[in-house]
């Protein structure tokens, strides 16, 4: 666990927003894009955890050809803070068929908690516990419909926080684009993943679904996650449905910009 933390830290500080500007400078195209969904049912960056309530998702990346800052939110729709994790992630191998990234985040999950104020009364009070994690994962693409790609999570959690995440491992495919009509297409990502967290451990299977109208940005998407066998104490089928808006932005940066 030592050596994932080390990588976690080299990881932190190379992506800071100095060497973000720097590679920006380098390249000559960024990107600003994300998904912003709102959902019955708040899902975690792992599957295997849901809110439990409705909420709304919001999923961005900006960047250049390789660095980019990849922040997810999560909020209940009365407002409250869910979770923030502030990805920074680096693309090492680049090509058409074959990529590799690496990427670390800092990561805060609100909760709500029952305190005992100077008079020795319950009130409400929010905590945010704080977490820290890396990330490799490889990707292959077959033809522009079919990728396969497997995904290693390492992390903990910092502060007085009775739990750590340790391992997270998935291997999973994308197919994209499959058409269902002349307007009409269909996304599926399923994906096995094992997951530890302290001294229990358990394998688990999901899938997300989009089905969408090309040239059209919003969507519509469900995520279904499903428990194998686990120590770990979670729900045997965890499930939602979104409405999604997308949106996908390229811009080129010139030395001598058009007035």
């Amino acid at each position: 666990m030592s050596l994932a933390i080390g990588l976690m830290a080299v990881l932190w500080l190379s992506f800071s927003p100095a060497s973000y500007a720097q590679e920006n400078q380098k390249s000559g195209i960024g990107h600003f894009r994300g998904n912003i969904s709102v959902t019955n049912n708040g899902l975690s960056l792992i599957p295997t955890f849901s809110l439990n309530r409705p909420a709304a998702i919001f999923e961005l990346s900006l960047g250049g050809e390789r660095l980019s800052f990849d922040p997810e939110m999560r909020f209940a729709l009365d407002g409250q803070p869910w979770s923030f994790i502030f990805w920074w992630r680096y693309k090492i191998i680049k090509s058409d068929k074959f990529k590799l990234h690496v990427g670390s985040h800092p990561a805060f999950i609100f909760e709500n908690k029952m305190v005992a104020n100077g008079n020795g009364t319950l009130i409400p009070s929010m905590e945010a516990k704080r977490f820290f994690a890396s990330e490799i994962s490889p990707r292959y693409t077959f033809n522009h419909k079919v990728t396969v790609s497997f995904l290693y999570l390492a992390g903990r959690s910092l502060g007085k926080i009775p739990y750590a995440l340790n391992q997270f491992v998935a291997l999973g495919s994308q197919f994209t684009k499959i058409p269902l009509s002349e307007k009409y297409f269909f996304n599926a990502s399923p994906q096995l993943f094992y997951l530890k967290m302290n001294e229990k451990d358990g394998y688990f299977g999901s899938s997300s679904f989009v089905i969408g109208r090309k040239d059209f940005p919003v969507s519509l998407g469900s995520i279904i996650s499903k428990k194998i066998v686990s120590e770990i104490e979670v729900d045997n089928w965890i499930w939602n449905l979104s409405l999604i808006y997308s949106f996908n932005n390229e811009f080129v940066k010139r030395s001598n910009p058009l007035l």
